[in-house]
C-alpha cells in the first residue's frame, strides 16, 4: 500500500499542478504539515519570538509578520512526541530553534508571493481535493473522513496543499524562466535508463548541514566532521527522525528527515551518482553540494513503472500551417474577416497551389519564411485544438480552418511516423521533465536561501 501522503495528497498535488507541471518525486515540503497556518497576532499571554520582513522585490511592500511561542510549540510538540516514541534523546530547545527557522522561511516565502501577486484561494484547494477523491476512487466529499480515519487533521492537510500550490506558482513565476534542459542531459538519462522496465526509484532520508559561500575554512571543517559523525550514528542504528530534527537545515528535518521517492534524473547529480547503488538501510558517505554537506540514507527502493506511452504519444507528425492572427480582444467583425481570409487561402490550396508558397505569402506566423514548416513534433507540443486536428489528419490533406488562441490556422500534415516505445524520441518528454524537476528544485532551494539572507528578522 502507498504511504498516506502518496495516497491522499503529495502525489495528487504533483499530478495536478497546472501551475507547475511534472514535479513528481521531489521533496515537496509539508503536505501533511503540523503547522496549521501563518503566524497570527500575539495574545496577551503569548510571547513574540520573531518579527519577519522580507526584502523588497517589487513596488508592493509587505507588512512585518510576527511569530509567537505558541506558533513554534504547535509544530514542535508533535515532533518531540514522535521522537520520544522512537526512543530518541534530543534537546527540546534545539528542536524549537529549528522549528522557528522553518517558520521564518515560510513567512518569507508568503511575503515574497504577496509582492509578486501570487495567491492560493480556497477554491484552488477544493479543486485539488476533488481530484484526489476522483483518483483514489472516493465518493465526492469523502476525503475528510478518509483523512480523519488516519488521524490527520483536515485544516493541517489543507494548509499542506496550500503550501504546495504556492510553491508551484512561485517556481513557475520566479524559477522556471531561468532553467533549461539540454539535449545532452536527456540523452545521458536515457542511456542510464536503457534496459530497464521502468525508472528505478528510491525513497530517501536526509540530514543537510548548510554551508554558505562566506563560511570560513574552520567552519567548513566543523560541518564536514559533524556530517561524518552523523553518518556513522545512522549506520549504527540511530534514529533518522531524531538526528534530522536536531541537526538538519532542510525543511524536511522537522518532519523526520524523509524527503520522498525519486526517479533517476530527479536528483542533483552529486546525490544521484551515489544513492542508486546503495541498498535499503545503507547510508551514503557524506558529500558536499552548493547547499552544504548531505548525509543521505536509502529507506526503500523499487522498480518504478514507466508512464506507458499511448498510441498518440508514440506518433510524431511533420506539418505545415498558415496562420491569420487574432488578438484576444478581437471584435466579431475582425473574427469574421479572419475566417473569410483563411477560407479564401484554403480554396487556393485546394485548387493545387503549393501550400508552402501560400504560407510564405499569407501566414502571419514566424514560420512563414520556412513555408509554414513546423518540423517534427509529438503530443503535448502544440495547443490542444491544433494537435487534435494534426494527429487525426491524413498525410497530404489540408484541414478545415482551426481556431486556436492565436487565430485561424490551416494545417497540412506532410508525414507521420511511429516511435519505438523505448526509444529516446518516445521517452524524451518524460526524461526532460525529470531533469527539469531536479534543476527547478535546486534553483528554488537557492532562491529560498537568498531571500533569507536579504530578509530582516528580529529575534526576541
Amino acid at each position: 500500500m502507498d504511504s498516506l501522503p502518496e495516497r491522499y495528497g503529495a502525489a495528487q498535488v504533483r499530478r495536478t499542478w497546472g501551475d507547475w507541471p511534472g514535479l513528481a518525486g521531489l521533496a515537496l515540503g509539508c503536505v501533511l504539515a503540523f503547522w496549521s497556518g501563518a503566524p497570527v497576532e500575539a495574545g496577551l499571554s503569548d510571547r513574540i519570538v520573531a518579527v519577519v520582513e522580507a526584502g523588497i522585490i517589487s513596488e508592493k511592500p509587505v507588512k512585518p509578520r510576527i511569530i509567537t511561542a505558541s506558533d513554534v510549540d504547535e509544530v514542535a510538540r508533535p515532533m518531540l512526541a514522535r521522537i520520544g516514541k522512537e526512543g530518541g534523546d534530543v534537546d527540546p530547545v534545539v528542536i524549537r530553534k529549528r522549528v522557528l527557522e522553518e517558520l521564518i522561511q515560510r513567512v518569507l516565502r508568503e511575503q515574497q508571493a504577496e509582492q509578486l501577486g501570487i495567491t492560493v484561494d480556497e477554491k484552488d484547494i477544493d479543486a485539488v481535493m476533488s481530484q484526489v477523491e476522483h483518483n483514489n476512487n472516493l465518493p465526492l466529499g469523502a476525503l475528510p473522513g478518509a483523512l480523519a480515519s488516519q488521524g490527520i487533521d483536515l485544516d493541517a492537510y489543507r494548509q499542506g496543499l496550500r503550501d504546495q500550490l504556492m510553491k508551484g506558482r512561485l517556481i513557475n513565476k520566479v524559477i522556471r524562466p531561468l532553467v533549461s534542459v539540454s539535449p545532452e542531459e536527456i540523452q545521458s538519462l536515457h542511456r542510464a535508463s536503457e534496459g530497464t522496465e521502468g525508472p528505478r526509484e528510491v525513497r530517501l532520508g536526509q540530514i543537510l548541514l548548510a554551508v554558505d559561500n562566506t563560511a570560513s575554512n574552520t567552519r567548513i571543517e566543523e560541518k564536514a566532521e559533524l556530517a561524518e559523525k552523523l553518518a556513522n550514528q545512522l549506520k549504527q542504528g540511530a534514529s533518522l527522525a531524531t538526528l534530522a530534527g536536531q541537526y538538519s537545515d532542510d525543511p524536511s528535518g522537522i518532519e523526520g528527515g524523509e524527503i520522498g521517492w525519486f526517479k533517476q534524473g530527479e536528483l542533483m547529480p552529486e546525490m544521484e551518482s551515489v544513492v542508486f547503488s546503495l541498498k535499503p538501510g545503507e547510508v551514503a558517505a557524506p558529500f558536499r553540494t552548493a547547499q552544504g554537506f548531505h548525509v543521505v540514507m536509502v529507506l526503500e527502493k523499487r522498480q518504478g513503472r514507466s508512464k506507458g506511452a499511448s498510441a498518440a504519444e508514440l506518433t510524431q507528425v511533420r506539418a505545415r500551417h498558415i496562420l491569420i492572427k487574432l488578438s484576444k480582444e478581437a471584435s466579431p467583425a475582425e473574427e469574421r474577416q479572419a475566417l473569410e481570409s483563411i477560407l479564401k487561402i484554403r480554396q487556393e490550396a485546394m485548387r493545387g497551389e503549393d501550400f508552402a508558397e501560400l504560407a510564405r505569402r499569407y501566414s502571419q506566423d514566424a514560420t512563414a519564411s520556412e513555408g509554414g514548416d513546423l518540423h517534427w513534433f509529438g503530443t503535448g507540443t502544440m495547443v490542444a485544438p491544433f494537435e487534435e486536428v494534426a494527429f487525426r489528419l491524413p498525410p497530404r490533406e489540408i484541414s478545415q480552418p482551426v481556431r486556436t488562441p492565436f487565430g485561424w490556422h490551416l494545417i497540412r500534415v506532410e508525414e507521420k511516423k511511429s516511435l519505438a516505445p523505448g526509444s529516446l524520441e518516445a521517452q524524451g518528454k518524460e526524461l526532460e521533465e525529470r531533469v527539469m524537476e531536479s534543476k527547478l528544485q535546486a534553483r528554488y532551494n537557492q532562491w529560498l536561501r537568498d531571500i533569507r539572507l536579504r530578509a530582516y528578522v528580529e529575534y526576541r
